[in-house]
């Protein structure tokens, strides 16, 4: 039985005492139910707890899947800009002009900082891979931020 329950997923909404019961209630009735000289009744008692435990689980998927979200949840954000980030985008475009970065750098900070795009959209958008696209945002916010801590532009 614990060979059967530990290759089950595990589920937020069900607790493995929840489980456990319910697969011993089920092979309890299963017992019951079985005839003195039945053949393989082992496996039988084992698939009627491994039945139990899938019904379990199945309903609680299947719960999950059904559940109801409000309207509000379901409305996708419009992307607006904080008010600060027309001060963002001139402290980027003057780090471009003093050469501490360069225009793709500063363009894959304000997708994926400021407008919060997933890298790899903002990576193809410059011509690089996702991997090179971090480090040279990495290494330009941090030159960026060096140069900002001394006040150099």
């Amino acid at each position: 039985m614990r060979r059967a329950l530990a290759r089950l997923p595990r589920l937020a909404e069900i607790e493995a005492c929840e489980l456990e019961q319910e697969v011993l209630a089920a092979v309890t009735v299963e017992l019951a139910a079985l005839p003195v000289e039945a053949e393989e009744a082992g496996l039988r008692l084992v698939r009627a707890g491994d039945r139990a435990a899938h019904r379990l689980i199945y309903a609680a998927q299947r719960a999950r899947r059904t559940a109801t979200v409000p309207l509000d949840e379901n409305v996708i954000p419009i992307r607006q800009l904080s008010r600060g980030s027309a001060e963002v985008f001139a402290v980027l475009e003057r780090a471009v002009n003093a050469g501490l970065v360069t225009k793709e750098e500063v363009e894959l900070i304000a997708q994926t900082r400021l407008e919060r795009q997933v890298m790899a959209k903002a990576a193809g958008a410059v011509g690089m891979s996702v991997r090179a696209a971090f480090r040279r945002r990495a290494a330009a916010e941090q030159r960026l931020a060096a140069a900002l801590a001394k006040e150099q532009f």
